[in-house]
């Protein structure tokens, strides 16, 4: 596995941009996903030298930018089969999956993912990209 990205809330998608930008970041992959109920989630990938990328989270909802969490979301493993990643883990004992198996989101062009909890709560994607 190779760490992706990490994923930050932000208030202000416009300010946070700027900011990554002038730490020599630069836009990539921009989608809005719908988390239900009326509510989305803005998201961007802020690319810098290297693999990983910060991505910024701007709820529509703000009061979701500070929850139990904090500033960071979560952070993301980029995997070639999340499917075959999620059955070793499994088979090492690993069982603080959210889902039963990884699912598909028409995000960033088509991605695989599933999320786990690590054993100080924090949350773990892992990402396989379609493309």
């Amino acid at each position: 596995m190779k760490v992706g990205h990490i994923a930050v809330f932000t208030a202000d998608m416009d300010k946070s941009i700027e900011f990554y930008k002038l730490l020599g970041g630069k836009v990539g992959m921009r989608s809005l996903l719908d988390i239900g109920k009326g509510k989305s989630k803005d998201l961007v990938h802020m690319v810098f030298d290297g693999e990983a990328t910060v991505e910024l989270v701007c709820p529509s909802d703000k009061s979701m930018v500070l929850t139990n969490t904090g500033v960071c979301e979560h952070f993301c493993f980029n995997v070639d089969n999340v499917d075959e990643t999620v059955k070793e883990l499994k088979a090492k004992g690993i069982d603080t999956f959210q889902t039963e198996e990884p699912f598909n989101a028409d995000i960033f062009g088509g991605i695989r993912i599933i999320f786990l909890t690590g054993p100080s709560g924090e949350l773990i994607e892992l990402f396989q990209n379609h493309q």
